[in-house]
């Protein structure tokens, strides 16, 4: 039973002190040590507690590093009124420096008096990261600290920084039994005052109350002269000893009478050595009686080391150690004849003592290696391509790509160069690259993963998992609740290499955005690089290779943003590819120099302003460019043929006007005129910092379309109607669940029907009117998907019976129509896309007016079919899109379309109508962008004739 009972104290004990084999020297599992009172360091190969380094800093340049290895060291910060971070930055950035020169130390730590504790946390926060990561020390500590206040570090997040808490020879029991509720893998150094006649007692009693390390606290003359009993001690608590509190030990005077002195039993449970300190008695000798006879070997450790003692007996099954008075610290130690099963023991501890790493100390591991890397952050240069991607619809994207070289400095500025631009893969070759507008989200100061004073995000291990094959903890991070609702912040998760603590991989979700940005989600893959020499490593090389020897800079940035435009959601994919890169190149500012030089275009990234365009002096430099005009114009040319039009070959021209910022108020506005055609919007992306939107949509033109129907296929041309409509739509939207937004809009249109020159003279063509139309759109994008729903009611001001009286119904004066849509495009190496999206569309009270219409002007379109020839009451549509570019000079897309009609006039249900298309588009002189489509419809609903349309848009 006994030795069951000893088996269940050491598993105890290697549960809570599983990381005390790490302490100096590490063959102790209880180790003693010394305070140092002066500047005076002992020659010795014990630990050493510096409780201020401020006394002592002039021999630590004496002392051989094998010292300062054993030594464990304190700074204290001091913070006065004023501001805490401040103070904290520059102390923490002064002691750093220090230590780095002097160390490095078995372990340093700090006291922070101050009665505000997140300030205190982040000192220590702060000095734990920058010490381990710059390899100062191997523990980081924190000096004696009230019980009270040590429960608000831990409220305030320290708990993980630190990994050792000095404490008081008194209250080391009381902290012991806080920390196994709170903090169980915590580590205690005691700071012990010799109260008894066998001062190794008063530290034994510390070990016997949960410290794993105990410093004498006496006068340096009295102690160093019998330093070599320390280091004796130490070597006596080799191995896996725990203390047996169970054990009952007497104490009897020389005449054999029971004595009042406590001892102290410790075992080791490899092989059940014991260990027996008595408290001693100065004066008299004494005798220590063990509860069994099954002893061997007795010795007495002291200054003169492992001595064997002579002065011993068996009597009453127990086993008699004499020794004399007190003079000097001293123990006994004892073999037990009975040997422990090895196997037994060995599994036994690998169950209890394997342990989960926390995310707090994953935390924490990752930003001690980052602040490493800071410290190591070279200049580079690096290839940038990147690819911003315009969901448009029908499976359509617009797709412009900038590339150049990319100048980075730690902690500095980050010069961009647009060199080459490209319109859907077609390289732009005349002239300069125009200045597009930098719409950009708020920059966001308190990043995750950094140090906070205040506001810190909160953490939360997931699992463990293989990314980029790196074998890493997958941990998610969220803004605390108290943060202000008005601070930008970040939620996502960030995977760390479970062997460097290097980030490989982190996705974030901005929160709190306000402005045009409806919602920016981003992620970023590192790639490690060799340091001597710098080369680009494997994951496999990784593994092998000190994670000191390793720098880790971005490569891959892809990112989505939704940007309130014209009222509408526009979603816009953004991949940014870094290649080629050049790492502390020697001609880094040579090379600066000729880029600020050039006539490409710079833009400057701070982490305070974001992105600003560079614009250059007289004198061939760069500087900020100060504002931003965000209004374009563009010229609009080229012609439309659509036999559906009362002209069918129609001659385009016109101008394009947007502005994002109207007169500085804010307000987006684009008009369109074309002569024939005025479209025109104008939002307020923004309405009292809500994010809500409010705004106004036009559209008129002066061409009516031809409304034919076609009764069991067969195009009745006596029934034309002409129709020519202008609209006015109030919109006011709002974002949600960060990728989604909401529309709320009324519409008022008017409808002008007129006959046509085939319309029989006997059929009634509708009564002109308006319509009134209450709708609700919802859109929702993510990672290049888009769906999109919409329902909208029209009620007509004027209806009155027209044409075949049996289809006129007085219910389709008000009529409903409803729908949605799901899409994506997929982009390939070297510009290629593919687009696919499905749509549905249905109604309710629909006639031949309101139903849905197909054609280039229609409500969807299928290539080839002309405007006004086909309508629905229900359809499904699908669109496949396909391009690819040849010669960085043309692109070509090929379209198809097909469509499963419903209507009853017509004779249609689930009818097909298939459409192909080809588009091509070059970037001709003077900057032009050119663009051809043509489409023609097949399959057994097929039209005569083609729809083309040619563009020609010029920017200015």
């Amino acid at each position: 039973m006994r030795k069951l009972a000893f088996l269940a104290a050491l598993l105890q004990f290697l549960v809570l002190t599983a990381a005390a084999a790490e302490t100096a020297p590490k063959t102790c599992s209880f180790c003693v040590g010394a305070v140092v009172q002066a500047d005076t360091m002992p020659v010795s190969n014990f630990p050493l507690y510096v409780p201020d380094v401020n006394l002592v800093g002039p021999s630590l340049h004496e002392m051989h590093p094998d010292g300062l290895a054993r030594m464990v060291a304190l700074a204290p910060l001091h913070i006065v009124e004023g501001d805490p971070l401040t103070q904290i930055e520059a102390q923490t950035t002064t002691l750093v420096a220090w230590a780095k020169n002097h160390g490095p130390f078995y372990a340093f730590g700090t006291t922070v008096p101050t009665t505000d504790p997140s300030a205190a946390a982040y000192a220590i926060k702060r000095l734990s990261v920058t010490m381990q990561g710059l390899g100062v020390a191997k523990k980081i500590v924190l000096g004696p600290t009230p019980l009270d206040q040590l429960e608000k570090l831990y409220d305030a997040g320290a708990g993980p920084y630190f990994d050792v808490i000095i404490v008081r020879g008194p209250d080391v029991l009381a902290t012991s039994q806080w920390l196994a509720e709170k903090d169980p893998i915590k580590q205690i150094y005691a700071i012990v005052d010799q109260k008894s006649p066998n001062a190794l007692f008063d530290l034994a009693q510390a070990f016997a109350n949960g410290a794993t390390l105990a410093f004498l606290n006496t006068d340096a003359q009295n102690i160093f002269p019998s330093s070599g009993a320390f280091d004796n001690f130490n070597t006596m608590f080799a191995g896996d000893y725990s203390y047996d509190k169970s054990a009952k030990i007497d104490v009897l005077d020389a005449k054999g009478n029971p004595e009042a002195m406590p001892v102290l039993t410790f075992v080791r449970g490899e092989d059940l050595r014991t260990i027996v300190i008595p408290k001693g008695d100065a004066n008299a000798p004494a005798i220590v009686a063990l509860p069994s006879d099954r002893y061997t070997r007795p010795r007495r450790v002291d200054d003169n080391g492992d001595v064997d003692v002579t002065d011993v007996g068996r009597k009453g099954g127990r086993y008699l150690i004499g020794m004399q008075p007190v003079k000097a610290p001293f123990a006994l130690t004892v073999d037990h004849e009975e040997k422990i099963d090895k196997n037994v023991t060995k599994e036994a501890i690998q169950i209890e003592t394997k342990k989960g790493i926390t995310v707090e100390e994953i935390i924490r591991n990752h930003q001690a290696y980052k602040a490493y890397e800071d410290s190591i952050q070279p200049r580079y240069i690096a290839r940038d391509t990147t690819k911003l991607r315009f969901t448009i619809e029908a499976g359509e994207a617009i797709e412009a790509t900038i590339a150049g070289d990319y100048f980075s400095e730690p902690l500095g500025r980050k010069d961009w160069v647009w060199q080459d631009f490209y319109v859907n893969g077609v390289k732009w070759k005349y002239g300069k690259i125009p200045e597009l507008p930098l719409i950009q989200p708020e920059k966001v100061t308190q990043l995750p993963l950094d140090l906070h004073l205040t506001n810190d995000y909160h953490y939360t291990l997931v699992r463990e998992t293989d990314v980029l094959g790196y074998h890493t903890y997958e941990v998610r991070f969220e803004p605390p609740g108290k943060a202000p609702a008005s601070l930008p912040l970040y939620r996502g998760t960030v995977w760390i290499d479970s062997t460097s603590w290097a980030r490989i991989r982190i996705s974030m979700i901005q929160l709190n955005l306000t402005g045009e940005v409806l919602s920016n989600e981003e992620r970023v893959d590192f790639q490690p690089f060799a340091r001597d020499p710098y080369r680009m490593l494997t994951a496999a090389e990784v593994e092998k290779s000190d994670p000191r020897s390793v720098l880790w800079l971005p490569k891959l940035v892809s990112a989505q943003q939704v940007i309130s435009a014209g009222g509408r959601a526009s979603p816009v994919l953004r991949e940014t590819d870094f290649t080629n890169f050049r790492i502390a190149p020697p001609d880094f500012e040579g090379a600066l120099r000729t880029a600020s030089a050039s006539d490409a275009r710079m833009v400057r990234e701070s982490p305070t302003t974001g992105m600003q365009y560079l614009e250059k002096t007289p004198t061939g430099d760069r500087v900020v460019k100060q504002g931003f005009d965000l209004s374009r114009k563009f010229l609009l040319g080229g012609v439309h043929h659509d036999a559906g039009l009362q002209f069918p070959v129609l001659p385009l021209g016109g101008i394009d006007y947007f502005n994002f910022n109207l007169h500085n108020t804010g307000i987006q506005t684009n008009v369109f005129f074309a002569g024939i055609v005025v479209v025109a919007n104008a939002t307020n992306p923004n309405v009292a910092n809500t994010r809500t939107n409010i705004g106004a949509d036009f559209f008129g033109i002066a061409i009516p379309t031809t409304s034919t129907v076609y009764r069991n296929g067969i195009e009745q041309k006596n029934e034309a109607v002409r129709s020519l409509g202008t609209s006015l739509t109030l919109r006011a939207g709002h974002p949600f669940w960060q990728f989604g937004k909401i529309d709320f809009s009324l519409g008022l249109s008017h409808v002008n029907y007129r006959r046509d020159t085939d319309t029989a003279p006997t059929f009634t063509i509708p009564t002109s009117t308006f319509v009134i139309s209450p709708s609700v759109d919802l859109q929702y994008a993510r990672w290049g998907w888009v769906a999109s729903g919409f329902f909208e009611h029209n009620q007509r001001t004027s209806w009155k019976p027209w044409g075949i009286l049996s289809e006129y119904n007085d219910n389709q004066k008000s009529y409903d129509d409803f729908g949605a849509s799901l899409g994506k495009s997929f982009y390939l190496p070297k510009f290629q896309r593919i687009g696919v999206e499905v749509n549905y569309l249905d109604g309710s009270h629909l006639d031949r007016f309101s139903k849905y219409e197909l054609g280039f002007f229609g409500t969807q379109r299928v290539h080839g079919i002309r405007s006004g020839s086909v309508r629905a009451e229900k359809m499904t549509l699908g669109h496949l899109t396909y391009g690819f570019v040849f010669s960085d000079q043309f692109r070509l897309e090929a379209y198809y379309d097909h469509a499963l009609v419903t209507d009853r006039t017509a004779g249609y249900r689930n009818e097909p109508f298939q459409g192909v298309g080809i588009g091509g588009q070059t970037i001709g002189p003077w900057g032009t962008l050119v663009r051809l489509d043509i489409g023609k419809t097949i399959g057994r609903n097929t039209q005569s004739g083609f729809v083309a349309n040619v563009v020609l848009l010029k920017l200015f």
